[in-house]
C-alpha cells in the first residue's frame, strides 16, 4: 500500500499539474511556486504559505485528481511531483510518447487513442500538448485557407473595374502576389499532410503491428518497412485496400483526381522546370505553376482532407474521433462552398 504523499510533495504535484493544464502564466511564476513548495514541512505549514502560492488548495486538489484520472494511468501525486525535475523553466519538456511513458508514467488509453503513436508530448506554459507532423500541416491549411479567403474577397471589387486597369495596378499586383503565394502554400500543405499521415501509419504498422485498432499481417508490415518512400500513389493504394478489405483504392474519386491532377500542381511547385518529363510536355510544369488559382488550391485541400478522413474512419471503425479526424472535419467545413471563381491576374 502506498504511503501518503508529504505536504511538500502534494503541493509540488499541484504546481506541476497547473502547468500541464495551462494555468500558470510565466516561468518565473512556476519557478517561484516550485521553490516555495520545497520549504513546506507539513500540512499545517502548507496552508500557512498558501498566500505565497496563488491558488486554492482544496479546489486545485480536486481538479488535479480529475486531470490525473482523465490523462494518466497508475500514478499518484508523488509521480507527478517528480516530473518537475525534468521540466526546465523557460524551455519545458518535450519527449516522444514512448520515451515519456518509459521515463515517467503511462498515458490513459483514451489519450493515446486521440494522437499518433509517434507524437511528442510537450509541457510548456501552453499546458500539456501533443505535437505531430499532421498537426503542423493542418494548422498550415487552416491559416492559409482563412487568409486566402480574405485576399480573394479583397480582389473581388477589382474584377468589376472598367476603364484603365493600370490605374490600380500596384494594389492589384500586391493582392495577386499574396493570393498566388497562398495557393502554392495550400497545395504544398495538402500533399504534405497526406504524406505525413501515410508515413505515420507505416511507422506504427512496422513498429506496433497495427493499422488503427486492427492487427496487421507480416506482408503489410514488410511493405511498410520497405516501401515507406515508394510513390505516393502506390503507398496510398496499398493502405486504402488494406484498411477497407479491398473495397477502396486510388481509382475511386475524388482520390484519383487528386493524385492524377493535384500532383501536376505539386510537381510544378516543388520540381519547377521548363524541360519535358515522362509525364508532362516541355513547359507543362510552368503552365501549371502559372494557372494555379484558389479553385485549384481549395480543391487540393478538400481532397486531401477527404482522403485522410476516409482512412481514419476505415482504420478505426468506431465513432471515436482522433485529433486528426476532428481537425480534418472542421477544416472541410471551413472551405468556401462553392469555391470562388479566380480573381483577376496581374496585368
Amino acid at each position: 500500500m502506498k504511503h501518503e504523499a508529504s505536504a511538500s510533495t502534494r503541493l509540488k504535484a499541484l504546481v506541476v499539474a497547473r502547468l500541464m493544464m495551462g494555468d500558470i502564466d510565466s516561468w518565473e511564476h512556476y519557478l517561484s511556486e516550485i521553490e516555495t513548495t520545497s520549504r513546506i514541512q507539513n500540512r499545517r505549514t502548507a496552508r500557512s504559505v498558501m498566500s505565497q502560492i496563488s491558488f486554492s488548495y482544496k479546489k486545485t486538489s480536486q481538479n488535479v485528481l480529475k486531470f490525473i484520472e482523465e490523462n494518466f494511468v497508475g500514478i499518484g501525486l508523488e509521480e507527478l511531483a517528480q516530473l518537475s525535475a525534468s521540466i526546465l523553466p523557460g524551455v519545458g519538456l518535450s519527449l516522444r510518447l514512448s520515451e515519456f511513458e518509459a521515463t515517467h508514467f503511462g498515458l490513459a488509453p483514451s489519450v493515446k487513442r486521440r494522437f499518433p503513436a509517434h507524437s511528442h508530448l510537450r509541457i510548456s506554459l501552453w499546458g500539456m500538448q501533443f505535437e505531430f507532423p499532421e498537426m503542423h500541416f493542418l494548422n498550415d491549411i487552416e491559416a492559409g485557407s482563412i487568409e486566402l479567403n480574405q485576399v480573394s474577397a479583397l480582389l473581388k471589387p477589382y474584377a468589376a473595374v472598367v476603364g484603365n486597369p493600370k490605374s490600380q495596378q500596384i494594389e492589384v499586383a500586391h493582392l495577386v502576389s499574396r493570393q498566388k503565394l497562398l495557393c502554392r502554400a495550400l497545395v504544398s500543405a495538402s500533399f504534405s499532410l497526406l504524406e505525413a499521415y501515410l508515413s505515420g501509419l507505416f511507422f506504427i504498422a512496422a513498429n506496433e503491428s497495427r493499422l488503427g485498432n486492427a492487427a496487421t499481417n507480416e506482408d503489410f508490415r514488410g511493405f511498410a518497412r520497405s516501401k515507406e518512400s515508394a510513390p505516393l500513389k502506390t503507398r496510398l493504394d496499398r493502405v486504402l485496400r488494406e484498411a477497407s478489405g479491398g473495397h477502396a483504392s486510388v481509382d475511386d474519386e475524388p482520390i484519383r483526381g487528386y493524385i492524377d491532377t493535384g500532383k501536376r500542381y505539386r510537381d510544378a511547385i516543388h520540381h519547377t522546370s521548363p524541360f519535358e518529363r515522362k509525364d508532362v510536355e516541355a513547359g507543362g510544369r510552368l503552365i501549371a505553376l502559372y494557372e494555379l488559382d484558389p479553385v485549384i488550391a481549395f480543391t487540393c485541400v478538400e481532397h486531401s482532407l477527404f482522403t485522410v478522413s476516409l482512412l481514419e474512419r476505415l482504420i478505426w471503425q468506431d465513432e471515436l474521433e482522433t485529433d486528426v479526424m476532428q481537425r480534418s472535419r472542421v477544416l472541410l467545413n471551413l472551405l468556401p462552398q462553392p469555391f470562388e471563381a479566380p480573381s483577376p491576374t496581374t496585368p
